[in-house]
């Protein structure tokens, strides 16, 4: 991320509506400082800020996914520390500082917490496995969970009866999708399904004066703001629809890594137009490679568009690579299950996907450069769970001779690579395409196939 995109988010964040409480506007945020991330409480009065505090300056390590809500008419916040290998959580309340140190089996992120009609705070936690809730208070935390599929994004909030409404994004093996349940002080009731499509459905906020529920839609490589006031529902549509595709093409799809950004040169060559002059020399001069790469594109926006691209571009290669914007916003497992996705609506529309990891980050190395490494494990086990090609763009760049300068000297500015760079980029996605059957025999043949879109399961088998 640029310092300029950086600065704008910062300043940006004191013009955004804030949370109120007594004519009081409150909101938190994570900032990056030094080199790390804080948090901070703002508290701002007739449109002035009043005070700013930096709430997690005796923490270690980094600091991330702020939650703001009230505990007795106090504000309270709750956050997700990283220190090392230690992951816990932090809750700010009454002006005390308590820190949960949690052994579960998964990355911590985005925890929402209520105070409910007893009195008790109600603590939601996301997960791949579901919701974990526990109750907080005491010197350490029982967690049970519901909702057994993948969530993530979860929204609370108490209405005047003193019921906590909750409302999340959850997985239901297709795409994300809104879901709403209410907690009443014993026990949840049964879950609502909200949304039921083709679109990826995440950030639900919940208000109760009047009752509403929004959230952020994306449809297609577009983004809307819905609301269940306003909401009619789509159904989920099963299109089984003819292509004829080009076996001579490659779609590259990804963010700015794959549209060829070099800082501060924007007549500057990526990696696509690279590879598809090496692809022409060796190969076929009819072979193509489609640049189909959006800056600043993360996996939720790249699974809402990824259908898109196939369609109005039937190719029988497809190279993925995504998931470095994600790093900033995402646990490792979020990005994985958008990759994974990915991958099985090519499979379905009977293309030959090649997925690469994450290269790393030249700007907060340390602070980013682990986060990818966790996302990149989960790209390995997603290339062997379908038997599908790894380009290994990461190593080949943190191996690079530490006489030419090592990793650092493939970079131009802060985040993407420089020429070098993308050269170097160019020609691992090219030897792992060398090694595809077709290739590696230097048989191009000419006729196009006419592939039928068949719906795969989870697992990548066609289903009958």
């Amino acid at each position: 991320m640029s310092f300029i995109l950086r600065a704008f988010l910062f300043l940006s964040f004191f013009v955004l509506p804030l949370f109120s409480e007594n004519e009081k506007l409150l909101s938190v945020k994570s900032l990056p400082v030094n080199g790390r991330n804080e948090i901070f409480l703002i508290e701002k009065r007739a449109e002035r800020i009043t005070q700013i505090k930096n709430l997690s300056e005796n923490f270690p390590g980094n600091n991330y996914d702020p939650y703001l809500f009230f505990y007795k008419n106090s504000p309270s916040v709750v956050w997700v520390n990283r220190n090392k290998e230690v992951q816990s959580l932090i809750l700010y309340s009454n002006q005390k500082f308590t820190q949960y140190i949690l052994d579960l089996p998964f990355e911590l992120s985005s925890p929402a917490a209520e105070e409910d009609n007893s009195g008790k705070v109600l603590l939601l936690i996301p997960s791949p496995y579901g919701i974990f809730y526990s109750f907080l208070g005491n010197n350490f935390l029982n967690f049970d969970s519901f909702f057994k599929s993948p969530s993530f994004y979860v929204s609370a909030k108490r209405d005047g009866n003193g019921m906590v409404w909750i409302a999340w994004a959850g997985f239901d093996g297709d795409d994300w999708e809104i879901y709403l349940t209410k907690w009443g002080g014993s026990n949840f009731a049964p879950v609502e399904r909200i949304t039921d499509n083709n679109f990826q459905d995440i950030e639900p906020s919940i208000s109760v004066e009047p009752f509403d529920i929004k959230w952020k839609s994306y449809e297609r490589g577009e983004v809307f703001l819905k609301s269940r006031r306003e909401f009619s529902l789509h159904k989920r549509e099963d299109r089984k629809e003819f292509f004829e595709m080009d076996i001579n093409s490659f779609i590259a799809f990804g963010d700015s890594i794959t549209y060829g950004m070099v800082d501060y040169k924007p007549e500057a060559e990526g990696y696509v137009p690279r590879l598809e002059r090496l692809l022409r020399e060796e190969y076929s001069k009819d072979i193509k490679v489609l640049n189909r790469g959006i800056p600043g594109e993360d996996t939720v926006a790249g699974l809402s568009r990824i259908e898109r691209v196939i369609e109005e571009d039937p190719s029988l290669y497809i190279l993925i690579m995504e998931g470095t914007n994600d790093v900033w916003h995402y646990p490792a497992w979020f990005t994985a299950i958008n990759l994974g996705q990915m991958i099985k609506i090519s499979l379905s529309y009977k293309m030959k996907p090649l997925i690469a990891n994450i290269i790393p980050k030249a700007f907060w190395a340390e602070y980013l450069n682990p986060r990818i490494e966790e996302i990149n494990k989960f790209i390995i086990q997603i290339a062997e769970e379908y038997k599908i090609p790894l380009v290994d763009q990461y190593n080949a760049f943190m191996s690079y001779p530490e006489e030419k300068g090592g990793w650092r000297a493939l970079y131009s500015g802060h985040n993407h690579p420089n020429e070098l760079g993308y050269q170097l980029m160019a020609e691992v996605w090219f030897d792992a395409i060398s090694k595809l059957p077709r290739f590696k025999e230097k048989e191009i043949k000419w006729r196009n196939e006419r592939n039928r879109k068949d719906k795969f399961d989870f697992w990548g088998g066609a289903q009958k």
